[in-house]
């Protein structure tokens, strides 16, 4: 019987333990400094869509829609991507999404896809877009070049290139 009243003390003050350290004051922040060696997280990124070249950084901006334009990515842990962008109102484009990876100690490639709509709400194309970013050291920031592949439902592709620009989202 001590035995068991032991354990049950034990149990109760372990408990308390626990629930004590779960309700520790949410107004303190994380002093440990945040992980800026992965490209993880969520950015803001200017997304700038040109002319199909070897050279995308001097190839023209395209000279129709919004150009450049705000996108809003998240490298989730794990190496899934989510995207949305701000070209096409979303009634008429799905959001983005992807897979990420880590191919050097501050280079990363990334692709996703998405799907556009006509005025009626059908399915009318789709975008494959795959991505090489670079970190900058502090790893609040980076740059990319983008190839894009726009085909309609009919088959009918078209290649495009894009310069990316982005921030990291931070509190």
């Amino acid at each position: 019987m001590k035995k068991f009243a032991l354990l049950t003390c034990s149990a109760l003050f372990g408990a308390a333990l626990l629930s004590g350290s779960a309700t520790a004051d949410p107004g303190i922040q994380d002093p440990s400094p945040p992980n800026i060696s992965t490209i993880t997280g969520a950015w803001q990124v200017e997304f700038t869509v040109r002319f199909d070249a070897a050279d995308c950084t001097t190839s023209p901006p395209v000279p129709f829609g919004p150009n450049p334009f705000p996108s809003l990515n998240t490298f989730h842990a794990g190496g899934t991507f989510s995207e949305t962008g701000s070209r096409s109102p979303p009634s008429r484009r799905s959001p983005g999404h992807g897979v990420w990876q880590r191919t050097g100690a501050r280079s990363y490639e990334a692709r996703y896809t998405f799907q556009g709509f006509d005025p009626n709400g059908f399915l009318a194309t789709n975008m494959d877009i795959r991505s090489a970013i670079t970190l900058t050291g502090d790893g609040d920031s980076f740059t990319g070049i983008a190839r894009l592949n726009y085909s309609d439902i009919s088959g009918n592709t078209q290649p495009f290139c894009a310069t990316l620009i982005g921030d990291r989202f931070k509190l």
